[in-house]
């Protein structure tokens, strides 16, 4: 009988330390234990679905595997020789349409291919800036009637993201289907996620990974986003391909062709998410380094892949020195300042982010992915965990996987913001590692077993795939994903271009009631206050007391900038909440209650003048109630709408009425 060797019996215990590590963190509600239950209401509710749909499934899949072995063995075998038939270039690109027709058609269907997040509007607008000829704006008169979360407007106008994400939007912005940038980005990533996975684990593995990916709910509802998390998970799929191109080669040149290839997707990796890339990149330096030994040839091919890597880099800092004033500062720092920063410190709301809330986040971030990577009866995490308690002999590529996963989860840990977006988004960049680690998974738990317990292991996911597209009456599959999404609030599905058609709109200004406290939030950041600042003053004190308080400043005669923070401040808080509103309050609850809108769809639709201001046919700035007069003579040869209130109680749409002075 054989014995392991000392050596891989080291092995051996690596992933089984994963394997303990994502329990911990991604099946065992930590997160919950950390925070008093409150980082994830849902984990009851999920782990009832999981132990009574998940467990009904499998004792299905025994019972059937068990009863008509013979014949399930039959049928999977001809499914599978079925599918491996097809030739690998056909496979591949009906795989990726399919994967890009179905992100599209969600962002149609759910989203209706606008923006939803404020990340998604910044970038857009940035796109247009850059399509303009410019790398920022000067900053507008009157920059409250344009006030967007994540755009700085002051000295510059432009994003706080770098230039990398806008520049592949503004390749969508000019063909005029922006919309269409990620689920192609998407359709590319199964093929980078497959060329990776059959160079590192055969073509059953690398075709069982491309569909997983291309029926991801979390994918393809990111894929029908304008987030940049999406062109750099394509950049690192195609490194991650690239690197097994690389270790294979016999020949210099193919070294030299993949590392080329590899600095060049990792270099604009930085120019979108540099942190994101920076991860990757140790990863990367890590592995390689490995594979160095004993190849020269090798070793030469990595100053090719410095040299190419470093191309666009060096863009990113030359832009960032024209628009943050130096190379590597980022735009995050000039909205943040110091704050932004990874590591234990108060955020830029003046919350401290401790190791305990590093801890909570890294655990929410799996839980989240169990239920929102595949939306299937088994959590995601949990098959991972399967498939790495029964891997003896792991490979370079095994480490490649497991290393790209946690070191996103380590890296985002330290990150002050929690970030989710119809899932968690943070873990985007390591989706094509997590992706193989859930198809590797079943392959090897079927190698480890014999007989039912093996028929199982191969039955499980597909069975799974189809409970989660074809669950029609149930809540907790992609399908009733779909749903929820469908059934979100009409007003963020409304498209600018449509409404103009519609209604004919010509030469006009559309103002756009977001509410109260969208309004003193924009006068806030008018007035010199940070995000931050600004936040923090706005669950401090009502409404009411914070209108008050700008009106205040406002009325100063003349405006002093000097000491402005701390008089906003000390007056919203010493409003007596006893006191009758205000007439302006009164007011704003008055037009408030009529209705609002969100200006997200709204801002990117701005057109830029060859000066750099926003002009063009129409023209949509936010409602700031009497201060909208400051624009007349701006625009006041335009007719003037406003956009929010609703012709009858219960409509469900906002209005385009003209605007009464």
């Amino acid at each position: 009988m054989a014995h392991p060797t000392p050596s891989s019996a080291r092995a051996a215990v690596v992933p089984k330390a994963a394997a303990l590590m994502l329990f911990v963190f991604g099946l065992f509600p930590l997160a919950n234990v950390l925070s008093g239950g409150q980082a994830i209401p849902w984990y009851r509710h999920a782990l009832t679905f999981w132990i009574v749909f998940g467990g009904g499934l499998l004792i299905a899949l025994f019972l059937v595997a068990r009863r008509a072995a013979s014949a399930v063995e039959r049928a999977w075998d001809a499914g599978s020789t079925a599918v491996m038939r097809v030739p690998s270039r056909v496979f591949i690109v009906t795989t990726a349409v399919l994967a890009t027709t179905l992100a599209a058609v969600l962002a149609i269907v759910c989203f209706g291919r606008q923006p939803h997040n404020a990340d998604e509007v910044a970038q857009l607008f940035h796109a247009k800036i850059l399509l303009s000829g410019r790398l920022s704006l000067p900053p507008d008169p009157h920059p409250e009637f344009f006030g967007m979360d994540n755009m700085i407007d002051r000295g510059r106008w432009y994003s706080q993201f770098p230039v990398g994400g806008p520049a592949f939007l503004a390749i969508g912005v000019l063909l005029r289907a922006a919309w269409l940038v990620n689920p192609a980005l998407l359709g590319l990533t199964v093929c980078a996620v497959y060329g990776f996975a059959r160079r590192a684990y055969g073509e059953a593995v690398g075709r069982a990974a491309a569909l997983l990916l291309a029926l991801s709910p979390f994918a393809l509802f990111m894929g029908a986003s304008y987030m940049n998390h999406v062109p750099v998970t394509w950049l690192v799929g195609v490194a991650m391909w690239q690197l097994a191109v690389w270790v294979r080669a016999e020949r210099a040149r193919d070294a030299y062709f993949a590392a080329a290839w590899i600095g060049l997707a990792l270099g604009l990796a930085v120019t979108i998410r540099p942190l994101d890339a920076l991860l990757v990149i140790g990863v990367f330096a890590v592995m390689q380094i490995v594979e160095l030994r004993g190849s020269s040839g090798r070793a030469r091919s990595l100053v090719v892949q410095c040299v190419v890597g470093a191309l666009p880099v060096a863009v990113l800092l030359i832009v960032n020195a024209r628009t943050t004033g130096a190379p590597f500062r980022l735009g995050y720092e000039v909205l943040f300042g110091a704050a932004h920063r990874l590591g234990f410190h108060l955020d830029p709301y003046g919350t401290a982010h401790t190791p305990l809330r590093a801890l909570t986040f890294a655990s929410q971030y799996l839980l989240q992915l169990d239920v929102l990577l595949f939306e299937w009866p088994l959590p995601a995490v949990g098959v991972i965990v399967a498939g790495l308690l029964v891997l003896r002999h792991p490979s370079r590529w095994d480490y490649l996987l497991l290393l790209l996963l946690f070191a996103q989860l380590v890296g985002y840990a330290l990150y002050w913001h929690p970030g989710e977006f119809r899932g968690p988004r943070f873990l985007f960049t390591a989706l094509p590692a997590i992706i193989v680690l859930a198809a590797r998974a079943p392959f090897l738990i079927a190698n480890a077993t014999v007989g039912t317990t093996r028929l199982v292991a191969r039955l499980a996911l597909p069975a799974c795939v189809l409970v989660a597209w074809l669950g029609f009456g149930l809540g907790d599959t992609a399908i009733g994903r779909i749903r929820q999404y469908r059934r979100a609030s009409p007003v963020s599905r409304i498209d600018p271009d449509s409404l103009v058609r519609s209604t004919g709109l010509h030469h006009a200004v559309v103002f756009i009631n977001e509410g109260a406290e969208a309004r003193n939030v924009h006068a806030l950041w008018s007035l010199g206050l940070s995000r931050g600042d600004a936040a923090r003053l706005m669950v401090s004190a009502p409404a009411c007391a914070v209108r008050s308080a700008i009106d205040s400043e406002y009325a100063l005669t003349p405006p002093r900038i000097a000491g402005r923070r701390d008089r906003l401040i000390r007056r919203a808080l010493s409003f007596d909440p006893r006191a009758p509103l205000s007439p302006a309050c009164v007011v704003d609850e008055q037009r408030d209650s009529a209705g609002s809108a969100s200006y997200a769809p709204f801002f990117p639709a701005n057109d830029i003048d060859k000066n750099g201001h926003v002009n063009g046919d129409i023209v949509y700035v936010l409602d700031l109630g009497e201060r909208d007069e400051l624009l007349r003579e701006r625009f006041g040869d335009r007719a003037w709408y406003r956009f929010g209130p609703r012709r009858r109680q219960g409509d469900q749409l906002p209005t385009l009425i003209p605007y009464a002075r």
